[in-house]
């Protein structure tokens, strides 16, 4: 059986990873967010979107969190120092938008035909990554009633590594979402931008038809 997640780590504090900082208290999860501020410029924003998370810098980010959640803008992706998340769980919920510059590495593997979550594995080689919480917005991942809904929704969980999939799909079920786990990264695809799947509530057995 898969360990609860009692700490998770947000790089990221936009909208979408102060949401994810928001939820993941509510559900007595420790948070621990780093981002491009440092962590005494960082707390002040964090006191008004995330009161309860933990200011860190990037390099301690993985230190005590079970998950890494990656959630800067992918334009943003070369100020993310990959040797800092070495051996750490790391969710990509990023998406890829077209008219978003990216960096050259991520273009090109774009090109050869990978999808931007492949893309992002390769570059951050010594991290085991999982697609995941890229497919609902902001305010869909802090909606009050997603505990309580009936049927809840599901969750794509896309990775190479079961064991690294099974971690995430544990944290998302603690969020109060399904969690539907395809043991491939590339079918991670679906939940891009322009994917069947993307800002589309669906139960977990609605995604399973998908796939």
């Amino acid at each position: 059986m898969t360990e609860p997640i009692t700490v998770i780590g947000v790089l990221g504090a936009g909208r979408a990873g102060t949401a994810l900082a928001r939820v993941a208290d509510s559900c007595g999860i420790e948070v621990d967010i780093a981002a491009t501020r440092t962590p005494v410029q960082l707390k002040y924003h964090l006191a008004q979107y995330a009161p309860r998370a933990r200011a860190v810098n990037a390099e301690e980010i993985g230190e005590r969190a079970q998950i890494v959640v990656l959630m800067v803008p992918q334009e943003d992706l070369d100020d993310v120092d990959a040797p800092t998340l070495a051996g750490t769980v790391l969710v990509d919920a990023t998406n890829r938008w077209q008219q978003e510059p990216v960096p050259r590495w991520l273009q090109a593997h774009l090109d050869e035909g990978m999808s931007s979550s492949e893309a992002i594995a390769t570059h951050f080689s010594t991290a085991r990554v999982v697609k995941a919480l890229n497919h609902l917005s902001h305010w869909d991942l802090d909606a009050p009633d997603r505990a309580t809904a009936s049927p809840r929704r599901g969750l794509l969980v896309a990775s190479d590594d079961d064991a690294a999939a099974a971690l995430v799909s544990s944290l998302i079920t603690q969020l109060g979402y399904d969690p539907v786990h395809v043991p491939r990264l590339h079918k991670g695809r679906i939940a891009e931008p322009g994917g069947p799947l993307f800002n589309r509530p669906m139960t977990a057995a609605q995604i399973r038809e998908v796939l």
